[in-house]
C-alpha cells in the first residue's frame, strides 16, 4: 500500500491549458461552480444526515472479499455539512490481498433533490489482477493472465436539472494518471504456446501501450432524461442517457467516447414488470498511440451475468437485457424479497458501426475469420433483498450461465450516496 501511495503522490499531472477549448470549458466549470446559491433550501440534504455538522463511520461489508481481489476490509468517514449547508464529504479505504482502493469526495447537496449540485471526486487504485482473456473472437477462456496496474483519478462534475428534474445536464472534466508495472512475459517457462501469444497479442497496438506510464485530461458532457414516477419503486418509465468525452495524454492516446443507453420498465400487474436494458459504447482513436485496455470498453460477469470478469475488451461495446422482475415476499411489511429472470446479449468490436452482427453464437470461442461478430448470450435467475419503503440500499444476487458454463453469483450492492461511493475493487473501465 505504502508503494501505491507512494506513486500516486510522485505522479505529475498534465494539462493542456494552451488548448483554447480545454480552457474554456474549464472556465465553465469554474463558473457554474460559483453561480451555486450560496444557502440551499430545506429537503436538500442526504438521507441520514444529521441536522449540524458531524462526522460518522460507514462500512462496507461487500468490500471483504471477492475472487477478484482476495481477502480484504473497507471502511469510510462521512463528514456532513463540510463547507455549506448539506454538503458533505467521504474518505474511503478498501485495501485487499490484491487491490487496494482509496477515494475521496465532496457533494454540494444531494443531486437527486436539488437544480443545482458541484460533485468533486478523487479515485486511487492498485491492483496484480488485471485479468485478461481474449481479444475479440477466436481466444479460448483459459487465456488467462494477470497484469499489475496502478491509476489515479480526480474529477469534478457540474449539474443542472431541468423540466421539474426530469432532464439533467451535467459537464465533467478530470485527470487521470495510468500506469502499467509488470507484464508477464510472453516467452515465461511456465506458459503454453497459446497463453505466449496471447501476452504477444497484449503487448501489440491492439490493446495499445502496456509499458508506458501516462497522464491525461477528460473533459465531455453527460445528458440524462428520466421520466419514472418519484417514488421508492417505480414501476414504469424509461432513463435514456447520452455522453461524449474527449481524452488527450501526454502518451499521444487521444480519442473521443461516446455512450448511449436506454433502460425502461414495463408494468405487468402488481408489482410484476419487464425492465429493458440496451448501451452502445464507441471509442474513436484521435492520435497516433493507441487507446490503452484500460480506457476501453468491455464487458464481463459485472455486467452480463454469466461471463467472467474481464472477459473481453476492444474499442466497441453493444450489450442488451430484458429481466422479468417479480415479488417473493415481504416479511414483517418491512423487508422485501424480489426474484427476477433475465436474458443478456453483448458483444465487443473493432468497429460496432461494421462488425456488427443480430445473430446469436452459443460457441465459447467462435472462429468468424474477421467476419460480422455475433452477439453472445447468457441468462440468469436471481434474488434482490431491499427495504419495502425504499429503493436503496438493496442487495442483487444473480446466478449466470452462459456458453462458458455458470461462472457463479453476482453480489451488487445499491446505496444512497452513490454520488460520494465510488466502486470500490472493481476496475472503473468506462
Amino acid at each position: 500500500m505504502h508503494t501505491f501511495l507512494s506513486r500516486v503522490f510522485h505522479w505529475s499531472f498534465w494539462a493542456p491549458s494552451r488548448r483554447p477549448g480545454f480552457r474554456a470549458g474549464l472556465g465553465l466549470l469554474l463558473v457554474a461552480m460559483v453561480g451555486l446559491p450560496t444557502a440551499p433550501a430545506a429537503g436538500q440534504a442526504f438521507p441520514g444526515a444529521p441536522d449540524e455538522p458531524g462526522l460518522n463511520l460507514r462500512l462496507y461489508p461487500l468490500d471483504t472479499w471477492s475472487p477478484r481481489v482476495g481477502v480484504g476490509v473497507g471502511a469510510g468517514l462521512v463528514v456532513h455539512h463540510l463547507g455549506r449547508r448539506h454538503a458533505q464529504a467521504l474518505v474511503t479505504a478498501a485495501p485487499a490481498r490484491h487491490e487496494q482502493v482509496a477515494t475521496a469526495a465532496w457533494a454540494s447537496a444531494h443531486p437527486e433533490q436539488v437544480r443545482q449540485y458541484v460533485l468533486v471526486s478523487a479515485r486511487g487504485l492498485h491492483t496484480n489482477r488485471d485479468w485478461f482473456y481474449g481479444l475479440g473472437p477466436g481466444t479460448s477462456s483459459d487465456a488467462r493472465q494477470s497484469v499489475e496496474r496502478s491509476a489515479a483519478q480526480f474529477r469534478i462534475r457540474v449539474g443542472q436539472q431541468f423540466l421539474d428534474r426530469h432532464l439533467l445536464v451535467q459537464p465533467h472534466v478530470g485527470l487521470s494518471a495510468h500506469r502499467v508495472d509488470r507484464v508477464p512475459s510472453p516467452t515465461a517457462p511456465d506458459l503454453d504456446a497459446r497463453s505466449q501469444e496471447h501476452l504477444r497479442q497484449l503487448a501489440s497496438s491492439q490493446l495499445g501501450p502496456l509499458s508506458p506510464a501516462h497522464t491525461g485530461l477528460r473533459m465531455g458532457i453527460d445528458v440524462e432524461y428520466d421520466t419514472h414516477p418519484s417514488g421508492p419503486r417505480p414501476t414504469r418509465g424509461m432513463l435514456l442517457r447520452g455522453g461524449w468525452a474527449r481524452y488527450e495524454s501526454t502518451a499521444s492516446v487521444q480519442f473521443d467516447r461516446l455512450d448511449l443507453s436506454a433502460h425502461g420498465v414495463v408494468p405487468l400487474g402488481g408489482a410484476h414488470r419487464l425492465v429493458g436494458h440496451l448501451s452502445l459504447a464507441h471509442t474513436a482513436a484521435r492520435g497516433k498511440a493507441p487507446v490503452p485496455y484500460y480506457l476501453r470498453p468491455m464487458f464481463g460477469g459485472t455486467r452480463v451475468p454469466g461471463w467472467a470478469r474481464h472477459r473481453f475488451v476492444d474499442s466497441d461495446r453493444l450489450i442488451g437485457s430484458a429481466l422479468y422482475r417479480f415479488p417473493l415476499a415481504q416479511p414483517l411489511n418491512v423487508v422485501r424479497l424480489d426474484g427476477h429472470l433475465g436474458l443478456h446479449a453483448a458483444s465487443v468490436y473493432d468497429d460496432v458501426f461494421s462488425d456488427a452482427a443480430l445473430d446469436l453464437t452459443l460457441d465459447e470461442a467462435p472462429d468468424v475469420g474477421g467476419a460480422s461478430v455475433p452477439l453472445r448470450p447468457a441468462a440468469s435467475v436471481g434474488l434482490r433483498v431491499g427495504l419495502s419503503f425504499r429503493e436503496v440500499p438493496s442487495l442483487d444476487f444473480a446466478l449466470g450461465i452462459s456458453p462458458e458454463g455458470v461462472t457463479g453469483v453476482r453480489v451488487a450492492l445499491h446505496q444512497d450516496l452513490r454520488a460520494l461511493r465510488p466502486a470500490h475493487h472493481r476496475l472503473r473501465r468506462p
